[in-house]
């Protein structure tokens, strides 16, 4: 039998950019900016101060939420009434927690305040650096809440809708996949 595997975020990565269409190259399929992939992408590929966002993070989390609907077959002579479910492709929230920082002139709260219903590419990974496991995709980006109570650590909360399936790099070390979530393209490394 083997031990159960246990993992703690001790130093993870939370980037947010806004997608620019006139990039040069630009593709509707991108999740990330210039094309780049959950393997691939870097912290410096996205907006300047996505390092200070990194620092203001309390909790950071993509979030499923299966979508069905149900066929509903009529009763007949030999049969009762039935409801039959059928699955839909699951959706996604990225869902983040951070530190209010009102104080800092390019922070988190500042750039979702200026960017309130622009599109964004994320970037979510959970080991620091460009190391396995680790998300890229787009949401759209609302503002947050602004101010709360006194002598108190203001923390806001965030769920942004993810526009397509995001891209998963799962593993780590030497050995990871990549699950290309809007393309249904898998990759292994060894």
């Amino acid at each position: 039998m083997t031990a159960p595997v246990v993992f703690q975020i001790t130093q993870g990565v939370m980037a947010l950019s806004v997608v620019d269409k006139a990039a040069s190259g630009y593709l509707d399929a991108w999740q990330a900016p210039g094309g780049k992939t959950a393997a691939t992408a870097a912290l410096a590929d996205y907006t300047p101060a996505a390092q200070a966002f990194t620092c203001q993070i309390t909790e950071g989390k993509l979030t499923p939420s299966k979508q069905s609907s149900t066929v509903d077959v009529p009763a007949t002579l030999c049969a009762p009434a039935q409801s039959i479910p059928q699955p839909g492709a699951t959706l996604f929230s990225l869902d983040l927690s951070f530190l209010q920082d009102a104080t800092v002139r390019d922070g988190i709260s500042s750039f979702l305040y200026q960017n309130d219903t622009l599109e964004a590419y994320f970037l979510l990974a959970l080991n620091a650096g460009v190391a396995a496991p680790r998300a890229v995709g787009r949401c759209n980006l609302h503002a947050a809440g602004f101010g709360g109570a006194p002598r108190a650590n203001l923390i806001d909360q965030v769920s942004f809708d993810v526009k397509y399936r995001p891209d998963i790099l799962f593993g780590s070390g030497s050995t990871t996949r990549l699950i290309a979530g809007r393309t249904g393209v898998v990759t292994n490394s060894p």
